[in-house]
């Protein structure tokens, strides 16, 4: 099976289900059959398709997307069931850890930090909830950091590229 064909196939073979559920069980689609289950199906997609290519950019999302939609149909079935970001951090730690684990490179330090925090957010609620109260105050210093991040990784990449570029270059 090529790996350039397996994001689409799964895309179309979710749009059948997807009809044929609500065409021959209309009382299960309308419980099952939700934009968290699609959520989960695409990120399903995705991580086939990362797994299958060895590819961390498209394994790393898939993951996490079968995470969000897991957290928010269990947020609706089980009223114990954490709804804090705390949640949404363990989840993006653990397709980081698996995207590393498939790809033997980077995604683990992010990994490790982001379940970190989510653990900090699940199972020490009081400490969290002051670190929240604290940061009321400086609410947009938050935004400017993942701003300053993702310029920073963006460009990290790119020097890379480019000195390489250089290097050949030269010679």
């Amino acid at each position: 099976m090529k790996s350039n064909q397996v994001f689409p196939g799964m895309v179309f073979i979710g749009a059948g289900v997807y009809y044929l559920t609500h065409l021959f069980a209309p009382a299960a689609a309308n419980q099952w059959i939700t934009w968290e289950t699609m959520v989960i199906w695409l990120g399903l997609a995705l991580s086939i398709d990362g797994f299958l290519s060895k590819s961390g950019p498209a394994l790393l999302p898939g993951v996490f997307m079968i995470g969000i939609g897991v957290h928010f149909h269990a947020t609706e079935l089980y009223p114990n069931w954490p709804s804090h970001i705390g949640t949404l951090a363990t989840f993006f730690g653990i397709a980081c850890l698996i995207a590393y684990l498939r790809t033997k490179k980077d995604f683990l330090f992010i990994g490790i930090v982001s379940i970190c925090i989510g653990g900090l957010f699940l199972f020490f609620e009081p400490i969290a909830e002051r670190i929240a109260e604290a940061s009321e105050s400086f609410s947009f210093i938050w935004p400017l950091l993942l701003l300053v991040l993702g310029v920073f990784l963006l460009f990290k990449g790119k020097r890379k590229k480019n000195r390489g570029a250089r290097a050949f270059q030269k010679r």
